[in-house]
């Protein structure tokens, strides 16, 4: 019996090549490496956690089945969340996105308190809804998913310059539309 290999240690790019390969080991260690960041880009665009789950196994559907032809252009985070970027979009296009609550009520919060989180989240969540597209994406991917502004126009196939407008309209437009819940 063989040793369980590690794969910690190998880049998203060798990951692939091993993929193309018909190496399962190497796709399970890609998914491991990606899902959680891939579920919270969905969740945080559709909160529909269902919905999330789904459009994350399609990526990787699509990351498998491109696998033979993959050739590393721009960074593997970058091509996956383009990937991701166009599976959203139709998805939007095709669904109408229904919302699901982030979390069960916290027993240390009294059901008046627990009330208003939810009223306050769920304005936060169709205030996200409410902006366009592409600086819904441009915010989520930035703001919750870490990426930096230049990653982010690589993924959304624009300039730098671009994503930093579409953040700073998307805030603006939040700060409107919750204007009474931070004070202003």
């Amino acid at each position: 019996m063989g040793k369980a290999l590690d794969y910690s240690h190998k880049t998203d790019e060798e990951l692939m090549a091993l993929m193309a390969a018909a190496d399962h080991a190497a796709a399970a260690a890609l998914v491991a490496r990606h899902q959680r960041g891939l579920l919270n880009l969905f969740w945080r665009y559709t909160f529909d956690r269902l919905l999330a789950e789904d459009l994350t196994q399609e990526v990787f559907l699509r990351v498998y089945k491109s696998a033979p032809l993959y050739e590393p252009r721009a960074p593997f985070r970058v091509w996956l969340y383009r990937i991701a970027r166009n599976i959203c979009f139709n998805e939007l296009k095709a669904r109408r996105v229904r919302q699901r609550p982030l979390e069960e009520p916290g027993p240390e919060r009294s059901p008046h308190e627990e009330l208003d989180r939810a009223q306050r989240e769920q304005r936060v969540r169709a205030a996200i809804e409410a902006l366009p597209e592409r600086q819904r994406l441009a915010l989520i991917l930035h703001r919750f998913e870490g990426l930096p502004q230049a990653a982010v126009a690589e993924v959304m196939e624009t300039t730098p310059e671009a994503v930093e407008a579409l953040i700073g309209r998307a805030k603006a437009r939040l700060r409107q539309l919750l204007a009474d819940l931070v004070g202003g």
